[in-house]
């Protein structure tokens, strides 16, 4: 898999991709998130390990959105097996991808650890939390806002070092150490589209926002309000991991393995394909 450089306006295509092809798969995308969503809270749920493990499971949970992707691109049916897919041949990384959770909880760590040091500090935002009225209150406190500023902060760069990786395990075979400098590379090469892709979803949050606010308005039903919301929300969570496809492929060259990937790695409007 080589490296491609990209404008920063491909970051906008890749969101649009990915909202695309969420509208084009509705339900089999929010059904995967669905599905991930009620292991990690049962996972949770385990003392100590539980946690651990859901983030240790988080690149195969990426890898799987992209080969769901993959296969509605090609038009085949999309369904669980393609979060066991990865490990499930005879000549799986199967090894490189328990190094990679591994050292994707290690990183997750650090950043807890770090931001613990370098923000407000637990106990402090225990004491905000207690003192609230309600979530407004809580959202407007900037002791919790600066807690949330900087955990995205040093959340940001773990995460586009680790964006990449899953696919050039697989597909490209690296080993863990490759793939973490490969995707860093990516990353950094293509920083201006990846600007531009963070930008462009915390536009599409925001905007969800607002039709949430309208329809509380409009409806004047909290509990009607309250599973739309729920529902649009897990419709944009499905298209951002849509789209993360459209991000590994414009970086690197198309998996050779894959011929379908060049000629249909693009959706539109009217066809679902190109």
């Amino acid at each position: 898999m080589k490296l491609r450089i990209v404008k920063p306006s491909q970051g906008l295509f890749w969101v649009r991709q990915g909202l695309l092809m969420a509208r084009k798969q509705p339900f089999n995308l929010v059904g995967l998130l669905g599905m991930v969503a009620c292991a990690a809270l049962l996972l949770i749920g385990l003392p100590i390990v539980g946690p651990l493990l859901v983030v240790g499971l988080m690149p195969i949970v990426w890898m799987g959105f992209m080969l769901a992707t993959r296969r509605a691109l090609a038009g085949e049916r999309v369904t669980p097996s393609v979060f066991i897919e990865p490990l499930r041949s005879a000549d799986s990384p199967r090894q490189a991808f328990a190094k990679l959770g591994g050292a994707y909880v290690l990183a997750t760590l650090v950043v807890m650890q770090l931001a613990q040091l370098l923000g407000p500090g637990a106990e402090v935002l225990s004491e905000a939390f207690e003192a609230a009225k309600d979530t407004g209150e809580v959202l407007a406190n900037p002791l919790v806002q600066q807690d949330v500023l900087w955990r995205m902060g040093l959340t940001l760069p773990v995460s586009l070092l680790f964006w990449h990786t899953p696919a050039l395990v697989l597909w490209a075979r690296m080993p863990v150490g490759k793939a973490l400098f490969f995707s860093a590379v990516a990353s950094w090469r293509n920083l201006g589209a990846f600007t531009v892709y963070g930008l462009a979803w915390g536009g599409v949050m925001v905007l969800l926002g607002l039709v949430t606010q309208l329809l509380g308005g409009l409806l004047g039903e909290p509990t009607v309000v309250s599973v739309l919301a729920l529902s649009m929300g897990m419709w944009v969570a499905a298209s951002f991991y849509a789209s993360l496809y459209f991000t590994v492929i414009d970086c690197f060259d198309a998996p050779d393995a894959d011929p379908n990937d060049q000629a249909d790695k693009r959706v539109t409007p009217s066809s679902g394909q190109a």
